[in-house]
């Protein structure tokens, strides 16, 4: 396997191959750096976590 798309990729070529895939496959017409990828995924993870925990809470 090739290391710069397995486990042992640098976060900066991950973050970079998410940003070539996105822009392949974006059609918005809006700019995204890997950057803001990254801040968006971080937002994203963030809120879902809360929801777990939330929902774990609940059916306890």
């Amino acid at each position: 396997q090739d290391a710069s798309v397995g486990s042992d990729q640098t976060v900066n070529t991950y973050w970079q191959r998410i940003k070539e895939y996105f822009d392949e496959r974006n059609t918005s017409g809006h700019f995204r750096s890997s950057d803001s990828l990254r801040q968006c995924w971080s937002t994203i993870n963030a809120e879902c976590q809360s929801g777990s925990v939330a929902c774990q809470t609940l059916l306890a």
